[in-house]
């Protein structure tokens, strides 16, 4: 297999998309947003008899996991794209036949393909797992004609068990 080689600089956009898929897939993000809307219809169908301590506590719980954790989570994804330079700077990606090089100017680090515990495609981007907490993300976008090429190749050195692509 030739190299596949492509650079990805993440905008504050694609790492916000992440973090909001992230956290609304898991348990806790959808206990969240079922918190928060529960808390909605109980603000509108009990407001006549409610006190206003009550539907000011109904209202903050409802904009919680609604409101206030996604502009948190943009908040946080603006940040780290503004301290992380090799973020928005742009890493470049070598897949070949032995490993994943990840590059910065000089610098080179490989990660073996037995490394990798999980690649998933959430719709818009391409998430390549080391950790459960740790990804590097290849937005759709960026990838453009390279994208079927990358999938191949991952499905070719990957488990399949740990592949969930579209």
């Amino acid at each position: 297999m030739d190299e596949i080689k492509f650079k990805i600089a993440l905008k504050v956009n694609d790492l916000y998309y992440f973090m909001m898929h992230h956290y609304y897939s898991k348990p806790a993000g959808i206990i969240g947003l079922v918190l928060s809307i529960g808390s909605l219809v109980l603000l509108i169908t009990r407001w006549n008899v409610t006190d206003a301590t009550a539907k000011m506590l109904y209202f903050i719980i409802a904009l919680l996991f609604t409101v206030i954790n996604p502009l948190m989570l943009l908040t946080k994804a603006k940040a780290q794209i503004q301290r992380n330079k090799s973020l928005g700077g742009g890493l470049e990606y070598i897949l070949s036949d032995e490993h994943l090089s990840v590059c910065l100017g000089e610098e080179r680090a490989d990660v073996g393909w037995n490394q990798i515990i999980r690649v998933k495609d959430n719709g818009r981007e391409l998430l390549v797992y080391m950790t459960a907490a740790r990804a590097y993300i290849w937005p759709k976008d960026q990838l453009g004609k390279q994208y079927a090429r990358v999938v191949a190749c991952l499905k070719q050195h990957i488990d399949t068990g740990k592949l969930k692509l579209k």
